[in-house]
């Protein structure tokens, strides 16, 4: 099995995309206690415009809040060619949802992605002391 360094990077950009999504359906449920906790959908009688059980739509709200996190986190740590090119192509559907949902989610969808980022800089910064 190749390296992931060794595959083409429309490769590297689809197993990071699959990557992204897999951990946040994974990790659906406490992205969606943040999100329940910043948004407080309960209030405002949910957060979707159809009807939906309540556990789609923590499925839906969850992972697509650990997607904001998740896409960067994992482009900026294994891609190192053309990074901002592949968040942003991955990043566009997140990203229109969140401004459909208005200035707070648009925020909120951009905190997490900085913080994605912020957590691959570190990991990088951390394997890079170490080869020292």
């Amino acid at each position: 099995m190749k390296k992931f360094k060794e595959i083409s990077l429309q490769q590297q950009a689809i197993k990071t995309y699959f990557f992204s999504l897999l951990f946040s359906l994974i990790l659906f449920v406490p992205f969606d206690k943040l999100y329940a906790y910043i948004f407080k959908p309960s209030q405002i009688g949910g957060n979707l415009f159809f009807p939906i059980s309540n556990s789609i739509e923590t499925l839906i709200n969850g992972s697509i809040f650990g997607l904001y996190f998740f896409l960067p986190f994992f482009v900026f740590w294994l891609i190192k060619k053309k990074q901002w090119l592949i968040w942003f192509i991955g990043a566009i559907i997140p990203l229109l949802i969140a401004l459909v949902g208005g200035l707070k989610d648009l925020f909120w969808a951009l905190v997490l992605s900085a913080a994605g980022w912020g957590l691959a800089q570190a990991v990088l910064l951390i394997k890079s002391k170490k080869k020292i």
